[in-house]
């Protein structure tokens, strides 16, 4: 369903796929050198980073929407219900303010919202919500997994 609440967006990109998020989950950006990587962690999370004293999972949307992967060093940080999280673009493009006139249907993919066109480009409302629930579970699948009993023996 479109979300026509939305006033403003800040609009990333990542390789040629632009992504809208609403400036109320997207906090900052931040300088991605060597995130502290995750022993057996599902490919999308590329490590753990230290920010202001708060730990960060670091994730590669890239491998996640299926497109060409992104090398910029640079990632924006999102939080949703006190939770951060972290994922890599090559660029902010900037923030969007006058988006009356330029929804157009609903995403068919679940990480996304809507689609909003601007200059001949399709932007795609992330759904942080959905990223985050989305993100969560690949987690805690390789949790359950990693639990399984003699799958940890024959691992050691």
């Amino acid at each position: 369903m479109i979300n026509t609440a939305i006033s403003k967006v800040w609009v990333l990109r990542l390789g040629s796929t632009y992504l809208g998020v609403e400036p109320k989950a997207f906090k900052e950006v931040l300088e991605v050198t060597q995130p502290t990587p995750v022993p057996l962690a599902p490919a999308p999370l590329m490590g753990l980073l230290s920010n202001q004293g708060q730990i960060v999972p670091v994730f590669d949307l890239c491998h996640v929407l299926q497109i060409a992967p992104s090398g910029s060093g640079i990632a924006a940080l999102l939080e949703f219900e006190g939770q951060p999280l972290a994922f890599l673009i090559d660029e902010v493009v900037g923030l969007r303010t006058n988006l009356s006139g330029a929804w157009m249907a609903p995403s068919q993919h679940p990480l996304f919202s809507a689609i909003l066109e601007e200059d001949g480009k399709s932007v795609q409302i992330l759904e942080v919500r959905n990223l985050f629930a989305h993100l969560s579970e690949q987690m805690s699948t390789l949790a359950q997994a990693s639990a399984i009993p003699g799958r940890a023996q024959a691992q050691a």
